[in-house]
């Protein structure tokens, strides 16, 4: 199928016919060379037919402004999410910082792009055809304004670009005269004859079901652990009891340790306080990348620490698995015998100190981007304060990028899924080995 001459200027056009005949577009980086990532692109190339910068605006408006138009990179990004839900697709494109589809635009630009629809449709509902609608659009407005004020009381034109118009109607004559205001759609439908209220109906699309609104993404795994904190067993209540009854006959020692010194203070102290105050014992985090395309995200990373399986994060949402906002994974400790529990997050926007001082780990993508708006300003001062490794299959190499960050590679055999639990044993003695040097008043 070729292209018109006005299809190879047109981004939109493009990426529509590419879209439908589901051709490979290709992302350029600024020194011409071929790459997967889009923040690294620079230039979109579609095949032999033309090439744009990525951030091009293209002629569809958003819905919300109509000066403000989509840009090539937005509507790509949108293309390679569309099976997420909004709130999804939103939270990772304000975390690479992209341009966001609107959910109001969403329906009517997929049905476009993917051919279901033959004209774009505008921010106020009317629709246009290829690059002359906006022209066109303007012109008929123009001409149906100056037509309306020449006419008086008769019916005012219709401006084709939705905006509302002043439009007499055989209704207002017999209710007293007047006139009403309608909308655009509304008012060439009435006036060419036609049902407004089935024209109405028609644009309608459903937004919100009984469904969807009883929906939602938070996890509820950690409620368990804080019913039993607040409300102790009896068999919790007597333990307590026996430590309570313990410590009370230990002034004796405890003054003997507060003349030995001021470091022994220190310890003695430390060693109280973790004894008398467990429930204030912060859990140690582990953070992955929020991005969906991510080796390990939260969709795969609980079956990868708990299970010790190595599962695609297509394989999980092909089977309906959806992604929670925040996992508990529970280990035994290999030094102490005791059960450790770990939390597994892939924001950080709500962290307080506490929660940055119990970050352990950070799985990463080799992406700078990923740790935009932390506590610790770049990659190298974050891998100072914490354990960072670099997901990948056993064949492929590290990054360059992430030479200087100070990072461990995790390498997971593509296929031999035996290999697994060896793997992700070792990854869990670095980070005991590291919790017991670094940060020993996270341990049990």
């Amino acid at each position: 199928m070729s292209l018109t001459a006005t299809a190879t200027s047109d981004p939109l056009e493009l990426l529509r016919q590419y879209t439908m005949q589901q051709k490979t577009i290709e992302l350029l980086d600024k020194d011409g060379n071929l790459t997967k990532d889009l923040l690294q692109a620079a230039t979109v190339r579609f095949g032999e037919d033309a090439s744009f910068a990525r951030d091009t605006p293209t002629r569809y408006l958003r819905s919300n402004s109509e000066a403000d138009q989509y840009a090539l990179s937005a509507l790509l990004h949108f293309l390679d999410h569309r099976n997420q839900s909004f709130y999804e697709y939103m939270k990772t494109t304000n975390s690479l910082g992209l341009q966001t589809v609107s959910f109001g635009d969403r329906g009517n630009l997929l049905d476009y792009l993917t051919g279901k629809i033959a004209d774009v449709v505008s921010s106020a509902g009317a629709s246009t055809t290829a690059s002359a609608g906006a022209s066109a659009g303007a012109a008929a407005a123009s001409g149906d304004a100056v037509a309306g004020e020449k006419r008086g009381d008769d019916d005012a034109g219709v401006a084709s670009d939705g905006r509302r118009v002043r439009l007499r109607t055989s209704a207002a004559d017999s209710m007293g005269g007047g006139d009403r205001l309608v909308s655009g759609a509304q008012g060439a439908s009435t006036a060419a004859g036609g049902d407004p209220a089935r024209d109405i109906m028609r644009r309608e699309r459903v937004l919100v079901t009984t469904s969807s609104a009883l929906s939602s993404n938070n996890s509820f795994a950690s409620a368990a652990g804080l019913i039993k904190e607040l409300f102790p067993t009896k068999g919790d209540v007597k333990g307590a009891g026996a430590r309570s009854a313990d410590t009370a006959g230990a002034p004796t020692s405890a003054s003997a340790a507060a003349s030995g010194g001021a470091s022994g203070n220190g310890v003695t102290a430390r060693l109280a306080h973790r004894k008398t105050a467990r429930g204030k014992r912060q859990t140690p985090i582990i953070v992955v990348p929020a991005a969906t395309t991510a080796m390990l995200n939260m969709y795969n990373i609980k079956p990868l620490l708990q299970d010790f399986q190595f599962v695609e994060w297509r394989v999980v949402m092909e089977k309906g698995g959806s992604k929670p906002r925040e996992a508990t994974v529970e280990r035994k400790l290999q030094s102490t015998g005791h059960n450790q529990r770990f939390r597994v997050v892939d924001s950080v926007q709500d962290f307080t100190d506490a929660d940055w001082n119990s970050v352990v780990c950070v799985f990463t993508q080799g992406a700078a981007w990923q740790f935009k708006n932390w506590l610790w300003k770049s990659p190298e001062e974050v891998f100072r304060n914490c354990l960072g490794f670099y997901p990948k299959y056993q064949d492929e190499q590290l990054k360059e990028t992430t030479a200087s960050w100070g990072i461990k590679p995790l390498n997971i055999e593509r296929s031999r899924r035996h290999m697994d639990r060896a793997t992700i044993t070792g990854l869990w003695s670095s980070i005991e080995q590291y919790i017991a040097h670094r940060k020993p008043d996270l341990l049990p």
